[in-house]
């Protein structure tokens, strides 16, 4: 086998690793929160309340559960 191929799938397992490591802590329910609810169907219904007011929720971040999977 070729260096070029070994170093590949060393990446491929260590990212592997690490998604298996991250996805059986306390650290992924963390990151799950809430998952607002929308009527438009594209989230431009929702809003996120923080400490400077609302915001439309798509001016703040959050991975869905779809594409968190998909990761």
């Amino acid at each position: 086998m070729r260096r070029r191929d070994e170093e590949k799938i060393a990446a491929q397992l260590a990212k592997a690793m690490a998604m298996i490591c991250v996805r059986n802590t306390m650290l992924e329910n963390i990151h799950a929160g809430r998952v607002p609810v929308t009527n438009a169907g594209n989230f431009s219904d929702v809003f996120v309340v923080d400490a400077d007011g609302n915001q439309i929720h798509g001016k703040s971040f959050r991975v869905l559960t779809t594409t968190r999977c998909a990761i």
